[in-house]
Formats: structure tokens, sequence, C-alpha cells
């Protein structure tokens, strides 16, 4: 069975790590922190790894959720890449624990006019 859960979420910090510039392409990593209201309530931590240039840019990274989704508490990691293809989030296989153990499936990241970012979470339980 699909289930989607929608939250809006804010990024409570940004806090790089490091950076390198070679040839052009600066390479950062970035630790970083969110909170979660809606069909997702909780906390993730993030760490990313982006690389920009003058024409492109692109970054991966793993977010640790500690939620409940649709009242079931637990957590998971959401491996995220992105760049000039799109933006690609899936559920982790096999990391789900507590109630959302087992969970799988993708999700999507949206963000409106006035900088409010949305999550959609589209999972099988």
């Amino acid at each position: 069975m699909n289930n989607t859960a929608t939250a809006s979420f804010t990024v409570d910090g940004w806090d790089p790590q490091s950076t390198e510039k070679a040839e052009g392409t600066e390479f950062s990593r970035v630790l970083l922190g969110k909170t979660f209201t809606g069909g997702v309530e909780g906390t993730s931590t993030v760490e990313m790894l982006t690389a920009v240039n003058e024409t492109s840019s692109a970054y991966v990274a793993f977010e640790r959720l500690a939620v409940s989704v649709d009242g079931r508490k637990g957590g998971f990691v959401l491996h995220h890449s992105a760049g000039e293809s799109g933006h690609h989030l899936i559920v982790l296989p096999g990391s789900g624990h507590g109630e959302l153990s087992g969970i799988t499936g993708t999700a999507t990241i949206t963000q409106d006019d006035e900088g409010n970012h949305t999550l959609t979470l589209n999972y099988e339980l």
C-alpha cells in the first residue's frame, strides 16, 4: 500500500565544515539540521557534500531522520542526490527503525515563493 505524508520544515542550521576550490570548482562539506511539522514530525541531521562552479552545481547527502510518520515513531535515512538532471531522494533500504522498520519509498522537496519548504514522502510500510 502506497502512503503519502506531507510536512513543512525549517532549516535550523547551516554549518560549512570545509571548503576547497580546485580548478574552478568549489567543494564543500556542510552539516545542517531540520525540524518537520505535519505528516512527518521531528528532526533530522544532514551531512552534505557540494560541488559548485560557474555553470553547474550538484550535491549528495545523507539525512538521518528521528521522526514520526503518520503517527508511527522511529526513524530512517534519506539518500539525496541532485544536479543538472534533477533532485532525487530515496529512503535508504534497511535504514528504518522503531515503528518505521521496513519503510521504503521516495521523497520530494519543494520551496514556495516565500522560501517555505515542504517535504512529500511517498512510502510503503
